[in-house]
């Protein structure tokens, strides 16, 4: 608590006749509630501190009420009880604030503090159990339900009835042993009036005409026979035609996973263009082969000739007819004195014979080669 409101409240309660008033509410205006039952240090033992903390609405008014009376009496009302009236010696500006109230409001004030006014009233008790005399106490526990159990009734019949009532009925029914069967009336037994009008009714007059037979009509329909089958669906035309079409629905057909189509290989350098191939001369003696040329030989990936050191080619072109291949710039190749960037070889119609063609740097790779000769494979 602060010293301010210890100070302001030191004074004890007086009377309130002209004291000002400040107003909270329990519920709405206090954050923290303690109370203090028994102090050792209280010399007054009817007194009971109550201590409260201030929400921040609660504390502005009461800064405002301590401020407005200074000096003065100020009366402190919670849930509208007054509890304590002491004279304000400062302005009270601190959330906590400390009473000292009697025993006698706190008692008052205790449902209020600890929320019980707000909780629901208890349930009333029927109006049947309000109708019981005082005389019969409600049993502590309840009586458990009593199972009923279901039975068949079977009806009295004659014998298991009185006595009085057996013979009775029996009376009744049981004909009597000497009296005489009677037999139903005619029209003989009737009186002669009477018989004479029956008689009139059924005889047939004289010369009257006689109507003609009417056919016996049918035989009308017995409800209670069972019910004829129903027609096949095939000869009712009509039904058939209100039948709901039946439309075949075709499965579908699964889908097929599409598969990428690998890309096709690189071309390569056929069987009958590798190997080593010599130069021959356009006219060949008869006794001897007469080379004019270095000798080319080519495989997978390389060309060698005397002046063309392993030179690494690429497969520009590959078939039965043709063989393009190109030199890399990495790789310098010369043969018979040209800077060879392209080689163009061709089969030959003499078996074991190819035409190679030389194309150079610079020249018309659609035109014609810089050299072009006949070589035939090495033995």
């Amino acid at each position: 608590m602060t010293a301010a409101l210890c100070a302001a409240f030191a004074a004890g309660a007086t009377t309130a006749a002209n004291a000002a008033e400040i107003a909270f509410s329990s519920q709405s205006d206090f954050t923290e509630i303690s109370l203090n039952i028994r102090d050792t240090y209280n010399g007054n033992p009817d007194s009971i501190e109550l201590e409260v903390t201030l929400n921040q609405d609660a504390q502005q008014r009461m800064q405002t009420a301590t401020s407005a009376a200074l000096e003065q009496d100020l009366t402190v009302l919670i849930d509208g009880k007054a509890v304590s009236t002491s004279r304000v010696q400062s302005a009270i500006d601190a959330p906590q604030m400390r009473v000292s109230i009697s025993r006698q409001a706190a008692i008052a004030l205790l449902p209020n503090l600890l929320g019980v006014n707000g909780a629901s009233p208890p349930a009333t008790r029927p109006a049947v159990a309000a109708a019981a005399p005082a005389g019969n106490p409600e049993p502590l526990f309840a009586m458990p339900p009593v199972e009923a159990q279901a039975q068949q009734v079977v009806p009295p019949t004659v014998t298991d009835s009185a006595p009085e009532a057996a013979a009775a009925m029996t009376a009744m029914t049981t004909p009597e042993p000497n009296a005489p069967q009677e037999a139903p009336p005619t029209v003989a037994d009737a009186a002669p009036e009477v018989a004479a009008a029956m008689t009139a009714m059924t005889a047939p007059e004289t010369n009257t005409p006689i109507p003609p037979l009417l056919p016996i009509p049918p035989t009308p329909p017995d409800l209670g026979a069972a019910r004829a089958a129903d027609p096949a669906p095939s000869a009712l035309p009509q039904e058939a035609a209100m039948a709901p079409a039946v439309v075949a629905v075709e499965s579908p057909v699964p889908a097929v996973p599409l598969v990428p189509i690998p890309p096709p290989p690189p071309p390569q350098v056929p069987r009958w263009a590798t190997g080593a191939w010599l130069p021959t001369s356009a006219t060949p003696s008869p006794y001897a082969e007469i080379y004019s040329g270095d000798a080319v030989a080519i495989s997978a990936h390389a060309v060698n000739a005397i002046t063309c050191n392993q030179a690494r080619t690429q497969v520009l072109e590959s078939s039965p007819q043709l063989v393009r291949l190109q030199i890399s710039k990495g790789s310098p190749c010369i043969i018979d004195k040209v800077q060879v960037e392209q080689l163009r070889i061709r089969p030959s119609a003499t078996p074991g014979k190819v035409t190679i063609s030389l194309y150079g740097q610079g020249d018309d790779m659609d035109g014609a080669p810089a050299i072009e000769g006949s070589y035939q494979r090495k033995p």
